[in-house]
């Protein structure tokens, strides 16, 4: 077996390889990148690098992405790489050729793009990860360890109940344009440089990194203003349609009850329903949502008003979806709301021959900017 570098001709098979991966859970997902399997990556860095590990017939045994950025933590500029879709088929050959030739790939990343800082998120439902990465049976083999930086939810909204009412019904919301830009991006400037792994603190950043997110623009945007005519909250509602989608493929018992319970509430005007298994449908039909992006809000009021609002404006059949760091409690989702929520965990990947660095202090409760499509 041999491990290589990825390039746009791997493509057709990297996507076939991928897919072969369903994300375990309460529900089982396919991920379908529609043909375009660095689609993802593009979105959230202009620099990614990913290897693949084949076999002799040239076949796809194992795959792991690095999407390098710089971020800035603990208040310094410092260039890190997120490691996404590790993928190793379950053949033992495979497993343990992965094993020797991981950390040389981590090496070879901090070299060529002078990474200092290794992350990756995990799924808390994916005992199986957990297990592997986390807490692994074998502390003998150079692997990385794992040490946790960040617990977050990744909140899906449905519908709300018959008595919820929004909190500030007279709020002005309105979409960007040209005359709110300038305030919009000093305010989401100065909210997001609050935040560790930010990727933006000032327009040259944002305007950059906005033009990564297909088909997003200012005018996108959801801004709330006080009696002031200030900027108090802001949020930009964005579907991955095309880029990445989620196809159900089974329900467990209590998300099928979940499901049931939208479809009746979907009768009285109250939620929004989940797509049905493909196995029901006999075709593959993805989850209709959209993704809270860039949302910040100054307090639990004003973010539940956003709700309302990007909630009414989305399509019929969407449902909404947001990270909420377990330290910020103005997005935890409100009780008067149909809602879900997923545990994950950032973790920071320490090669074995380097020691924990000093910012996974518990000390360090700052929150971290995190967008629910990287996750």
């Amino acid at each position: 077996m041999k491990i290589k570098v990825a390039s746009p001709s791997d493509n057709p098979q990297l996507l076939e390889f991928y897919k072969s991966f369903p994300v375990k859970g309460v529900l089982d997902l396919k991920v379908d990148r529609r043909g375009d399997f660095f689609g993802p990556y593009r979105t959230e860095s202009n620099q990614y690098q990913t290897y693949i590990l084949k076999d002799d017939d040239d076949s796809v045994q194992g795959l792991a992405s690095f999407i390098i950025k710089e971020v800035m933590l603990n208040e310094k500029p410092t260039v890190i790489a997120y490691g996404r879709d590790l993928r190793v088929s379950h053949h033992r050959k495979a497993i343990l050729e992965w094993g020797k030739h991981f950390v040389p790939c981590l090496e070879e990343v901090s070299n060529n793009f002078g990474v200092e800082y290794f992350f990756s998120i995990l799924n808390m439902m994916e005992t199986k990860a957990l297990n592997a990465f986390v807490h692994p049976r074998n502390l003998k083999r150079l692997l990385p360890r794992y040490y946790g930086y960040r617990r977050f939810n990744l909140v899906t909204i449905h519908g709300r109940f018959p008595w919820a009412s929004n909190p500030l019904p007279h709020m002005q919301i309105r979409h960007g344009s040209s005359t709110n830009a300038d305030a919009l991006i000093y305010y989401l400037c100065k909210k997001n440089s609050q935040k560790n792994l930010a990727t933006y603190w000032d327009s040259y950043g944002f305007f950059k990194q906005l033009q990564r997110w297909r088909g997003l623009k200012i005018e996108d945007f959801l801004i709330a203003f006080d009696s002031q005519n200030n900027i108090v909250g802001c949020c930009a509602p964005w579907s991955s349609d095309g880029i990445q989608e989620f196809i159900p493929l089974e329900y467990s018992l209590k998300a099928h009850n979940f499901r049931q319970f939208l479809k009746f509430g979907r009768l009285l005007g109250w939620t929004r329903p989940l797509t049905k298994p493909s196995y029901r449908l006999q075709l593959e039909e993805n989850l209709q949502f959209q993704y809270l992006t860039h949302l910040f809000a100054d307090n639990e009021d004003i973010f539940e008003a956003l709700l309302w609002a990007a909630f009414n404006r989305a399509r019929s059949k969407d449902f909404l979806v947001y990270c909420q760091g377990r330290n910020e409690l103005v997005y935890k989702r409100p009780l008067n709301w149909v809602s879900s929520k997923l545990p994950h965990g950032l973790y920071c990947m320490v090669p074995p021959d380097r020691e924990a660095p000093e910012f996974l202090n518990p000390s360090n409760e700052a929150p971290v900017s995190l967008e629910g499509f990287f996750v």
